[in-house]
């Protein structure tokens, strides 16, 4: 019987509406933060696949029917959830009677003295509303059972303080404790409380209701230890959800590619190129084991308004941190950036003015290392994290090496209309696809690196040698009129003394080193005879 009632209340419109009689307007395209734990992004779904409404949370896991949610929002039992969910979609519901029989074994006396002194305690501060609350709670809490079987006890069965029999509490008190590996932090469900502080002060008084003393610091170690044990992913827990539920269409990219309008200049193809490259990318870091790291930093450069930023927080749907300028010296910006899937590095050219040797290596590095907030020692995390870089200027490239790791596009438009058709699952779906076929690679062949190399060029900062080159040469003349000129001949019409740079820069135009026995020299294009 209980089944057909339950059957009666499935569809993904009942589910909706108790999800929005708990958290009005929340829910959006199926989709709000998690209402179970402390979410930054929205990763809380609600999908129907023919068998039923439920929901899922990609943070912490958490998911079910109709009846599980609201036995969870209210902490209560299945047939008053049962009731609830009837009440709240205004349908008639018929119970069987039954009897129960209720267990009421308590560890009365830690449980009457802990509530003792938080009566005294708030009728010393003259707190009467403090007092009667817990005299409320001290009434309601007697009637509960606080019986347990520790499973580690000394000879005279007394529990060891271990973490085990603190995670024997947890269960059987429902709260999960788990090690967000994106966010890199620790994530409690199933206790009261806004903050982990908080939350640890109300496991410590939950593991004395049970005659189980800890103090906070041994409680904030055991669960450092029982949180590590339960290591979650929210990202890949999307990326493969993303994945089931793909529709086999290979539009998504495209239209997204489409969407980012160019100049007439730019490679359309180099466009697709970079963007699929970079997709790819940004799906596998967040399975990286500490091997693997990200080839590129997709970089939007053009006029401010335009969207640049408000494209990233629409592409990816958890985890993005945006105008973040990263200094790789400053242990509390790199904090800041790893703990999300993706990082806007905003106005890049800012972050330019720091040590670009080191930004560089940061940008592709395997692994983060760095010591906690109260951390005993720095431990080394697997990078998870993927970069996304804006900027208006159209010239601040500066490091002739480090610059093919940006994989810039000149953006004239973004069109949202188009964007807001996108289906992110759906897009993520597909490139989980091209990921798991396991066919393309994260990284850029060469051809693909000479086509972004040439179209990096036009946004270098140029110095005063590689100004006088630009203006002295007609580069865009057909090969048919490039000859070869001496070194000397090269220096003398440059006006300059020293040949450091020279060979790079104009084999970066596309000058071709060549010698005539003992003479080193050039292929060249012809000179602007404009010029006086």
């Amino acid at each position: 019987m209980y089944s057909q009632l339950i059957n009666d209340i499935r569809s993904i419109q009942d589910l909706e509406i108790v999800i929005n009689y708990y958290y009005p307007n929340q829910l959006k395209n199926k989709t709000m933060k998690c209402p179970f734990h402390n979410d930054s992004t929205p990763s809380f779904k609600i999908v129907d696949k023919g068998q039923g409404a439920f929901y899922k949370c990609f943070g912490c896991e958490e998911s079910g029917d109709i009846i599980e949610f609201i036995k969870k929002v209210e902490g209560i039992g299945f047939i008053p959830a049962l009731e609830k969910a009837y009440l709240i979609l205004n349908k008639q519901l018929n119970l069987p009677k039954s009897n129960f029989n209720k267990i009421n074994t308590v560890n009365k006396a830690n449980l009457n003295q802990y509530y003792e002194e938080k009566i005294k305690e708030s009728l010393e501060n003259h707190d009467l509303d403090s007092a009667f609350r817990h005299e409320c709670k001290k009434d309601r809490e007697n009637k509960q059972s606080y019986y347990i079987k520790f499973p580690y006890t000394d000879d005279k069965n007394k529990p060891l303080r271990i973490w085990e029999n603190l995670n024997e509490i947890l269960e059987i008190n429902n709260i999960s404790v788990m090690y967000n590996e994106i966010a890199k932090d620790i994530e409690i469900t199933g206790v009261e409380g806004s903050t982990l502080e908080s939350q640890l002060i109300s496991i410590h008084s939950l593991s004395n209701k049970y005659g189980f003393p800890l103090n906070l610091n041994m409680i904030n170690n055991f669960i450092n230890k029982i949180a590590n044990n339960n290591p979650t992913n929210p990202v890949t827990n999307f990326l493969e959800y993303c994945y089931e539920t793909y529709d086999n269409d290979d539009k998504y990219i495209q239209m997204l590619c489409n969407a980012i309008i160019t100049n007439s200049s730019f490679d359309e193809d180099l466009k697709k190129i970079l963007i699929r490259k970079w997709l790819l990318n940004t799906a596998s870091i967040a399975f990286n084991d500490g091997k693997g790291n990200t080839e590129g930093v997709l970089t939007m450069q053009g006029k401010q308004g335009i969207g640049k930023t408000r494209l990233i927080r629409k592409i990816v749907p958890m985890y993005v941190k945006t105008g973040l300028e990263l200094d790789p010296s400053d242990k509390d910006k790199v904090y800041q950036c790893i703990k999300y899937w993706v990082c806007e590095l905003g106005e890049l050219d800012s972050t330019f003015k720091r040590n670009l040797a080191k930004l560089k290596a940061f940008i592709t590095e395997q692994t983060d290392e760095f010591r906690k907030p109260y951390g005993l020692v720095p431990i080394k995390y697997p990078r998870k994290t993927s970069f996304y870089a804006t900027v208006n200027n159209e010239e601040f490239l500066k490091d002739e090496s480090g610059n093919r790791r940006y994989w810039v596009i000149p953006v004239e438009k973004i069109d949202f209309e188009l964007v807001d058709k996108i289906d992110i699952y759906q897009l993520w779906g597909e490139v989980m696809h091209i990921r798991e076929k396991g066919v393309e690679t994260i990284y850029l062949n060469q051809s693909e690196m000479n086509m972004l190399n040439r179209s990096n060029n036009n946004f270098k900062v140029m110095g005063q040698l590689e100004i006088e080159i630009d203006k002295l040469f007609v580069w865009e003349a057909g090969k048919g009129m490039w000859k070869w000129m001496s070194s000397k001949d090269i220096i003398n019409k440059l006006y300059i003394k020293s040949t450091k740079g020279l060979r790079a820069t104009l084999e970066s135009y596309g000058a071709i080193y060549q010698k005539k026995g003992n003479k080193r020299g050039y292929i060249m294009p012809p000179e602007n005879l404009m010029l006086e």
